[in-house]
């Protein structure tokens, strides 16, 4: 009954709303991202990926006291690969193709390239055996101070009027 509805309305022009979950399977459905996944594993992946993100950046925080006393690499790789984690959860919702797509338009390109070349820079510092103790310590609170800010500023650019409210 309810498909005779919708092919008379639908014939009448009145079209219906496509719900979340119609709008997420359609635009999964193009064989890029996720290939075969169900809708409910889409959302299962993007939880687990977003919830392990949120895990290691948490558990990360408990990691600067070794940041401090001179061992930042533990610290770092916590960090970036929390941030990675919780970026890359969007793909498991709307396919990697069109996250990317997503992530480099023009009002987030410049979020999106330093929020990337700051977790790179961050592994960097860590890793680099020519820094001081304190220079890396530095440079690290500094990449991870505008990591946050780059994020803050993408995050705001799906908000309607999101980055008024910062200028």
């Amino acid at each position: 009954m309810d498909a005779g509805k919708e092919a008379l309305s639908s014939l009448l022009g009145n079209k219906r709303e496509p719900t979340l979950r119609e709008q997420i399977e359609e635009a999964t459905s193009s064989g890029e991202g996720c290939f075969s996944l169900t809708y409910e594993e889409r959302v299962i992946g993007f939880l687990g990926c977003v919830g392990s993100g949120m895990f290691l950046n948490c558990f990360s925080v408990i990691r600067i006291g070794q940041l401090l006393l001179g061992n930042p690499v533990p610290f770092a790789v916590c960090f970036t690969i929390g941030n990675l984690l919780s970026m890359g959860s969007m793909c498991f919702l709307v396919g990697p193709a069109r996250q990317c797509k997503n992530m480099l338009q023009p009002g987030r390109a410049g979020a999106t390239i330093l929020y990337v070349a700051m977790m790179l820079c961050t592994l960097l510092v860590a890793f680099s055996s020519a820094l001081t103790h304190i220079e890396r310590v530095v440079l690290i609170l500094i990449c991870i101070a505008l990591q946050m800010i780059a994020l803050a500023w993408y995050c705001l650019s799906y908000v309607p009027f999101g980055r008024r409210f910062l200028t």
